[in-house]
């Protein structure tokens, strides 16, 4: 009897497609262009990353409404401006979802910081909100209201940069040396709109976006379109040098026991 644990040779096939090439269409996002912290970001960056000469980060919640891979799930994205040799691109801190598939999906593609949250995007009228909550707190609110009219835009592009790996299973440093991704992005955004409104950032012990704190906002609009990526491994990195990031990624393990002795106690 088959059983669907093992793929045939035509199913591997197809679904290394949709590695290769993942697709994320009709998306509505809230995003935030803002410069934070100097300081922050040189400390908040793993070599081999560089900051550039602007403390740039880039913030945004969004819907993603279809998908070759996935069911329809909502996304956040808090990514400071960094350069890889002569590259300028993105390096994201963390990346909320609000479905494991997704979170799964794209930690063991790319290395994406992911974990599972509840995200809502919401275009009322002229009033657009984006939040993201965790362990029942809303710690990223973006909040705007319309103040461009509704534009096209053409085509755009950016890149990403991920470290993945996997922790050893006798707790000391990481199985192999992490590989450092970049992932690059295409597509086109339909609708744009420029919005007049904040970006609120609260305290969350295992999530502090408040590390990164809003020093100028820049811009702050909504957007609909589609997005495709690609990834491909860059570089191997020494383990060492990136053990003090790695758990920047995941909850407080520590803080989660001793709650958990609490509650029971």
């Amino acid at each position: 009897m088959a059983t669907r644990y093992v793929k045939t040779l035509a199913e591997v096939r197809r679904l290394q497609r949709l590695y290769a090439a993942p697709a994320f269409e009709r998306t509505r996002a809230i995003a935030a262009v803002y410069d934070t912290d100097p300081a922050v970001v040189a400390e908040i960056l793993p070599p081999p990353l560089r900051p550039t000469d602007r403390p740039r980060v880039s913030l945004s919640v969004a819907y993603i409404g279809a998908s070759n891979a996935l069911q329809p799930f909502g996304a956040c994205t808090l990514a400071v401006e960094c350069r890889y040799g002569e590259e300028t691109g993105a390096y994201p801190i963390t990346m909320p979802m609000s479905t494991d598939s997704a979170v799964i999906f794209g930690r063991e593609l790319y290395g994406e910081p992911k974990k599972v949250a509840d995200i809502q995007v919401h275009h009322d009228g002229r009033v657009v909100v984006g939040t993201v909550t965790r362990h029942g707190l809303t710690y990223v609110e973006l909040r705007g209201e319309v103040q461009d009219e509704e534009r096209a835009e053409a085509a755009r592009a950016s890149t990403q940069f991920f470290f993945k790996f996997m922790p050893a299973p006798d707790g000391n440093g990481f199985d192999n040396d992490p590989v450092l991704v970049r992932v690059r992005h295409s597509g086109v955004s339909r609708l744009v709109q420029g919005l007049d409104g904040e970006v609120i950032l609260r305290e969350s012990p295992h999530d502090p976006v408040v590390d990164l704190p809003v020093r100028n906002l820049l811009s702050l609009t909504y957007s609909e379109g589609d997005t495709y990526t690609h990834g491909e491994i860059l570089a191997r990195v020494p383990g060492e040098s990136f053990l003090p990031y790695m758990f920047g990624r995941v909850d407080d393990l520590e803080l989660l026991a001793r709650a958990a002795a609490q509650s029971t106690a």
